[in-house]
């Protein structure tokens, strides 16, 4: 998942460069309208398997999770169980670019039918930098805003302050925001997937 804030400062650098000449400003706008294309078809195509993969989610957030919370913009559905220690970590920007914390977890991961397909060992919590995980574990630890240094970035986690060390939560993600169409061994393409996740550490 690419934060709206990087591409957002990317375009306006291109745009300041690319208006040198009017060769450069053709290509530019060429670039931008193949761009817009290519995202409004894949734009169409993850509206497509949210709205149908909705009920099945839904169906297994009712039967799994207690009072589970429906995140409208991505379908994820999610049940916050420890919030975590407020003061543990803040979330930052810097550059106009977020700061990918290193977390330290437990968790598990299963298809929907129950099958697991990945989780932490027993005694050895799972360390990684939050930046190289899919896109719904990010949804879930970035806040839905950061205010830093009196600006507002509208960042679109799934909770107000995002998880912090101790916190514990249940998420049922449909599959754009997991493995998407990529098949696996132990994942098939467009799985909703289905993860039990605690922060032992945010760094």
């Amino acid at each position: 998942m690419k934060i709206l804030i990087k591409l957002t400062f990317a375009l306006i650098a291109i745009a300041t460069f690319s208006s040198c000449s009017k060769n450069s400003d053709l290509d530019y706008q060429k670039v931008l309208e193949e761009q817009r294309i290519k995202d409004s078809i894949n734009n169409a195509r993850i509206e497509k398997i949210l709205k149908e993969q909705a009920p099945t989610v839904k169906a297994f957030a009712d039967q799994n999770m207690v009072d589970a919370k429906l995140d409208t913009a991505t379908g994820i559905w999610f049940q916050v169980i420890t919030e975590g220690d407020e003061a543990s970590y803040t979330y930052k920007v810097l550059n106009n670019s977020l700061i990918y914390p290193t977390i330290t977890a437990k968790y598990k991961g299963t298809l929907l039918n129950g099958t697991v397909f990945d989780q932490s060992e027993a005694g050895k919590d799972f360390t990684f930098p939050l930046m190289n995980v899919i896109g719904a574990w990010q949804l879930a630890f970035f806040p839905k805003a950061i205010t830093f240094n009196g600006n507002t970035y509208k960042i679109g986690g799934l909770t107000t302050s995002g998880l912090k060390k101790g916190a514990k939560i249940k998420i049922v993600t449909p599959s754009p925001w997991a493995y998407d169409a990529r098949d696996s061994e132990k994942i098939p393409a467009n799985s909703p997937l289905y993860f039990e996740l605690e922060v032992v550490d945010i760094k």
